[in-house]
C-alpha cells in the first residue's frame, strides 16, 4: 500500500463458516438469482432452493443500490444438523456425515420442496457487484447487511496488530465448541474497501484476505487389519481397516 510507517491498518477478524458459499443478486431491491460459488467462475443456479432459507430476504429495504450481490455461506447449525440426522435414520434415509455436507445435499436438491425441509440458515457478510458503493469498510457494510435483515457470522472484531489478530485466533479456537456453527478457521480482512481495490488479487486470491485455519482434528482408535489392494498395474496399497471414531464430524473406519 506504500502507506507512511506510522499508518495504523485496520484487519476485520470474523469466524470462518464451514459451509457453502453462496451469492445472491438482487435487482431493484429483489432477489433474482442464487448461485453457489462453483469453480469461481461457474456456480450451480440454486435460486429456486434458497428462497426457502428463511433468513435470507427476498426484498431489501430502499436504501438499497439498485444491484447488489450479498454473498455468504449457507449453513445447517450443530443443533439441527444432530435432528436433521434423527429424522433421516428414523425414515430409513441416508444420514449425513458432517452439516457442510448435509447443507451442500439440501441445496443441490432438484425438489425445492426437499430443501424446505431441511433447517438451512445464512450468513451473509461479503459482497460482489454493486451499482453504487454500500459502505467504505467491511464493518459498516456488514452492519447495513444486518439493517437489511442478514444474519452475521460473529464474534468479529477489528484488530490493529498480527498480536491482536493471534490474540483473535486463539480465542475463537477456545470457544469452537461453544459456537453453534461449524467453522475451520478464522478469516482477516483489511478494513477500508479503498485499500482492498488498491491491492488487488492474485489468481482466485485477494491479496487483501486471508484464512488462519484451525488445526485438523485428531482422534485416537484401534488397528484392526490391514488388508492390501492390487491395482490393476500391480500397485500394493496397504489400507488399514480401524475401529469407526468420528473425526471433525466425520466417521472414520478406514
Amino acid at each position: 500500500l506504500k502507506l507512511p510507517d506510522d499508518e495504523t491498518i485496520e484487519l476485520f477478524a470474523e469466524p470462518k463458516v464451514d459451509g457453502l458459499s453462496i451469492s445472491l443478486r438482487y435487482e431493484n431491491r429483489r432477489l433474482v438469482h442464487g448461485a453457489t460459488r462453483g469453480d469461481g467462475n461457474t456456480g450451480e443456479d440454486v435460486t429456486a432452493n434458497i428462497r426457502t432459507i428463511s433468513e435470507i430476504p427476498v426484498n431489501l429495504p430502499a436504501d438499497a443500490p439498485d444491484v447488489v450481490e450479498v454473498r455468504g455461506e449457507a449453513y445447517i447449525s450443530k443443533t439441527n444438523f444432530l435432528k436433521l440426522n434423527k429424522r433421516q435414520d428414523e425414515k430409513g434415509a441416508k444420514v449425513f456425515a458432517n452439516p457442510r455436507n448435509a447443507a451442500a445435499g439440501s441445496l443441490r436438491q432438484l425438489n425445492s420442496s426437499i430443501t424446505a425441509k431441511r433447517p438451512l440458515q445464512f450468513f451473509g457478510y461479503a459482497w460482489g457487484e454493486t451499482s453504487e458503493p454500500i459502505g467504505d469498510t467491511v464493518q459498516n457494510i456488514r452492519q447495513r447487511f444486518s439493517d437489511w435483515g442478514f444474519k452475521i457470522n460473529e464474534p468479529s472484531e477489528l484488530c490493529t496488530s498480527a498480536d491482536e489478530l493471534f490474540s483473535y485466533y486463539d480465542k475463537i479456537g477456545n470457544l469452537r465448541s461453544d459456537i453453534p456453527f461449524d467453522l475451520d478457521g478464522t478469516v482477516y480482512k483489511v478494513n477500508k474497501v479503498n485499500w482492498q481495490v488498491r491491492l488487488g488479487q492474485v489468481s482466485r486470491s485477494p491479496r487483501w484476505a486471508i484464512a488462519h485455519k484451525f488445526a485438523a482434528q485428531q482422534a485416537e482408535t484401534l488397528l484392526n487389519e490391514i488388508v492390501i489392494q492390487v491395482g490393476r498395474m500391480g500397485t500394493l496399497t496397504p489400507v488399514a481397516n480401524v475401529e469407526p471414531v468420528s473425526v471433525g464430524g466425520v466417521l472414520v473406519s478406514r
